[in-house]
C-alpha cells in the first residue's frame, strides 16, 4: 500500500451490487463507516467485517476489505476468534436487532464482559426485514406482524440498556442518517481499546416505515 496515496471512500466501495430496498437507512450507514476508514487511512488488506444472518448482514459484501458471512447469531463468537487469532486486525461486526438481541444475545454478553477489542455496530430496525416482516426483540408492545397478527405481547429488550448491564464501556446510540454524527461516532469507536458497541436506530422502509418518526 502506498501511502503517499490518501485512499478515498470509494476505495472502501467493493464492486458489488447494494441490494437493499432503495430507501433503506443501511445505505447512509455504509457510506458513513466507508467514509470514516477513508478519512482514517484505515489499511483495507488489515479490515475485516463479520455479520451474521439479515438484511445488515449484506455489509462485507460491499466493502472492498476482508469479510466474513457468518450464521445467525454468531458473528460475535466468530469476530472473538478472529480478535484472539490476530490482534493486529481492525475488526467491525455488523449485526441486526434480530441477528444480535435473539439467537446471538449470549454471544453478544459475552463479547461486551470480555471487552474484545473491535467496534460492534447494531442495525436496529425494531423487525425481521429479511424474512418479511415478524416481530423481532426489539418491537414494541402491540406491535401487528405476520407473526403477532393482535399485536405484539412481549416487552422489548432495549439494547443500550443491556449493554450496560453486560460490562460495556463505550455503549453509543445514533441514527442512520445522522452522517456527521455516524462518522464521528465510529472514528471514536475506531480509536477506543476494547469493545465499542453502537446501536444504529435504522429505518425499514418496507415493513416498519416511520417508527423511529417521534425520536428523530
Amino acid at each position: 500500500m502506498n501511502d503517499a496515496t490518501p485512499l478515498t471512500q470509494k476505495d472502501f466501495a467493493s464492486d458489488q451490487e447494494v441490494r437493499w430496498c432503495p430507501g433503506c437507512g443501511d445505505y447512509s450507514i455504509l457510506k458513513a463507516v466507508q467514509r470514516t476508514l477513508a478519512d482514517d487511512g484505515a489499511d483495507p488488506d488489515n479490515t475485516v467485517f463479520i455479520s451474521g444472518i439479515g438484511c445488515a448482514a449484506r455489509f462485507p459484501y460491499y466493502m472492498e476489505t476482508y469479510g466474513f458471512h457468518t450464521i445467525h447469531g454468531r458473528a460475535a463468537a466468530v469476530a472473538t476468534g478472529a480478535r484472539l487469532a490476530n490482534p493486529d486486525l481492525d475488526i467491525w461486526v455488523v449485526s441486526g436487532d434480530g441477528d444480535s438481541m435473539s439467537i446471538g444475545g449470549n454471544h453478544l454478553l459475552h463479547l461486551l464482559r470480555r471487552d474484545i477489542d473491535l467496534t460492534y455496530l447494531l442495525f436496529n430496525n425494531e423487525i425481521y426485514g429479511l424474512t418479511k416482516g415478524q416481530t423481532s426483540p426489539t418491537s414494541r408492545l402491540g406491535t401487528r406482524s405476520p407473526t403477532t397478527p393482535e399485536g405484539s405481547l412481549d416487552r422489548p429488550v432495549h439494547a443500550v440498556p443491556f449493554a450496560l448491564g453486560a460490562g460495556g464501556r463505550f455503549i453509543a446510540r445514533s441514527y442512520d442518517v445522522a452522517q456527521r454524527e455516524l462518522v464521528e461516532l465510529f472514528t471514536r469507536a475506531r480509536a477506543h481499546t476494547g469493545t465499542a458497541f453502537i446501536e444504529i436506530l435504522q429505518n425499514c422502509i418496507v415493513y416498519n416505515d416511520g417508527i423511529y418518526d417521534g425520536i428523530i
